[in-house]
């Protein structure tokens, strides 16, 4: 069933009508993320509305009950099915026991859900063809990520904040639409439609790092320092994005004249290649390099990523060893990186 929409067309539409087509979504099928809240459910009502304009032959909701609010989290689930059916959008509905999530946690609950969500979107993606997947992290979702990112201490892709685009396997993208909408625009645009969605008591509880920096922290900055706090954050993560493209062009350069040899589990990179360019910019190229093997960076400080690069500008060590069991080791001219 075809959806029409109105000559006035509200701003969050027109906006995210203008991001998809940025995003290259028209004509492919998508997989919508959609917990049941008030951003999620106002991307599926203007996903609906859009998709004659778009040409997007294939809608799919998927919405992942992570176990951990009982009744809640079951009526989420519900009432998000009832909107689809309205809607006539098919949905993909699975549960995450919560002594699964909990054993998995390792200590953060947010984490192992996170994992547990992105994993299940992924999975129902590559079953249903859908080459894209879209979520609805939008411009506050941004600004809090970028602070809470700089008081963890982070480098260039941390300021980044969340990425409007990256891949989640070979054949499944996954896309943020809604990066660039203003709360205030959602708020509008679930007044003006009627839009029901269902309110998750955990956003507010402050036990949680992100809800304090939402609830206490930013507040504070804006009434105490500067009111256009969040603005400033996200022309911060936008600046910053646009350098890491330029930077991550020259880091897949020099990977393309460097490499020698690549599997999964080990590289050769030729070592006069990278020398040839200054030490900042091959630190970088390793960076990449680190995501286009799939070896994780997570326990990779600043440190390990300098102890590295000064291998191959200062003769020893010869060998390192490095967080995810990479060994590295300089033999000649080639660097030898190896996964144990």
């Amino acid at each position: 069933m075809s959806h029409p929409v109105s000559a006035d067309r509200s701003g969050f539409e027109n906006q995210l009508e203008q991001n998809l087509k940025r995003l290259i979504v028209a004509g492919q099928g998508v997989l919508l993320a959609v917990s049941g809240g008030r951003d999620s459910m106002a991307l599926l009502h203007g996903m609906a509305r859009l998709r004659g304009i778009l040409k997007i032959p294939q809608i799919i909701v998927a919405h992942l009950d992570h176990g951990l609010r009982g009744d809640a989290g079951r009526h989420d689930a519900e009432l998000v099915r009832s909107v689809c059916k309205s809607l006539d959008v098919p949905i993909v509905i699975a549960e995450c026991g919560a002594g699964q999530l909990a054993r998995a946690s390792r200590g953060s609950l947010e984490e192992a859900a996170r994992i547990a969500r992105y994993e299940f979107l992924q999975t129902t993606a590559k079953q249903h063809g859908t080459p894209l997947v879209v979520t609805a992290h939008h411009a506050a979702d941004q600004a809090e990520t970028v602070l809470h990112n700089i008081l963890r201490g982070t480098g260039l892709r941390g300021l980044r904040g969340i990425p409007e685009r990256r891949r989640l396997a070979d054949n499944v993208e996954l896309i943020r639409p809604m990066l660039t909408i203003k709360y205030d625009t959602i708020t509008e645009y679930i007044r003006q439609h009627t839009i029901a969605y269902a309110a998750d008591a955990t956003n507010d509880d402050n036990g949680f790092t992100r809800n304090r920096i939402r609830h206490e922290l930013l507040p504070q900055l804006q009434s105490e320092f500067n009111a256009q706090v969040p603005d400033a954050l996200l022309r911060l993560a936008a600046q910053t994005q646009e350098l890491l493209q330029s930077l991550d062009a020259i880091a897949e350069s020099l990977l393309a004249e460097a490499v020698l040899e690549q599997t999964p589990e080990h590289c050769r990179l030729d070592v006069r290649r990278l020398t040839e360019h200054p030490e900042p910019i091959v630190r970088h190229t390793l960076t990449v390099l680190w995501i286009q093997q799939s070896w994780s960076r997570k326990d990779m400080s600043r440190e390990h990523w300098n102890r590295l690069a000064s291998m191959l500008f200062d003769p020893p060590p010869a060998s390192i060893d490095l967080p995810g069991s990479i060994r590295a080791e300089i033999r000649g001219n080639l660097l030898a990186l190896e996964r144990t």
